[in-house]
């Protein structure tokens, strides 16, 4: 395993010599991409480069969740490509909740063959933490040249303050697409012509990811290069839980007819 440690890539990569590249990105957890199963690890190793990817939180990457560069995204993974001669056909990203949001972004940005967004947003939202500061001066959770990437505004009042006390964030969000509604916050995959796998959660206490992901699955107008598959499951680590790394495995068993 060969670690990287610079603000132009953070990440762990695994090397198997001729096989496609699979990039993983974590949630709103700071650092690599924890929980992680180790049944997909050992998978993926198996039958892919793999990089884990880190975006914020650690080393000389940004400190909060907020105006990530997506050119951050780009450089890493064309560095890694590029070193390791991976064909722009051989690439699959896979993202979990902010993850999901950036792998969906990325879409616009890099050549990749699938991408698997795990209980994903459709929008873009306001970076993270929220605090008094961030609420006063808000920014939004990604950027491309140094611009903020266009956002919704996180909305509070006492309902969803009492919501987010008993660690139900789902409230804020709805509330925030219902009161600061911004169309050019959605995530556009038109464009994309790889194949798609949206895995949600029935019971998403975090934000709505079910109907997040309907929405872009109603929106889109390659509906044929989509799947979406609701879970029965209250969490939010689906690169961890054995029901949502099953289908991950499947789906990519499905589709990478490429692998030699």
């Amino acid at each position: 395993m060969q670690e990287y440690r610079t603000n132009e890539i953070y990440g762990d990569f695994y090397e198997n010599e001729g096989k496609p590249l699979v990039v993983i990105l974590g949630g709103s957890r700071p650092g690599l991409p924890t929980p992680l199963s180790k049944e997909l690890l050992n998978y993926l190793k198996q039958n892919y480069n793999v990089l884990l990817l880190a975006y914020f939180g650690v080393g000389d990457l940004p400190k909060t969740l907020e105006r990530i560069p997506i050119e951050y995204f780009v450089n890493s993974i064309s560095f890694i490509k590029e070193k390791y001669k991976i064909a722009d056909n051989q690439v699959v990203i896979i993202g979990q909740s902010k993850g999901g949001e950036a792998a969906l972004l990325l879409s616009n940005y890099i050549d990749s063959e699938i991408t698997i967004a795990c209980v994903a947003g459709c929008y873009v939202f306001q970076g993270l933490p929220v605090t008094p500061v961030s609420m006063k001066s808000p920014k939004s959770s990604w950027s491309l040249n140094n611009e903020n990437l266009p956002y919704i505004k996180f909305y509070y009042d006492e309902n969803v303050m009492k919501e987010v006390e008993n660690k139900n964030y789902c409230k804020c969000y709805e509330m925030s697409i219902e009161n600061n509604f911004n169309k050019d916050a959605l995530i556009n995959i038109d464009n994309y012509t790889g194949k798609i796998l949206f895995l949600s959660a029935e019971n998403d206490k975090f934000w709505p990811s079910k109907k997040m992901s309907n929405i872009l699955v109603e929106n889109s107008k390659n509906k044929n290069n989509i799947n979406h598959i609701t879970l029965d499951l209250d969490g939010h680590y689906f690169l961890d839980y054995e029901k949502s790394v099953n289908e991950i495995i499947n789906f990519l068993k499905r589709n990478t007819a490429f692998i030699v």
